[in-house]
């Protein structure tokens, strides 16, 4: 049970990452001008 945990946490983690760096690559250009 405690293996299946940390897999759940890594993969929200990973999910978490790549969410963040697709809000990243959008927001990137709006704030550049600024």
């Amino acid at each position: 049970m405690q293996n299946k945990k940390w897999v759940r946490f890594f993969i929200y983690i990973m999910l978490a990452a790549m969410i963040g760096s697709t809000l990243f690559m959008v927001i990137e250009p709006l704030i550049m001008p600024l």
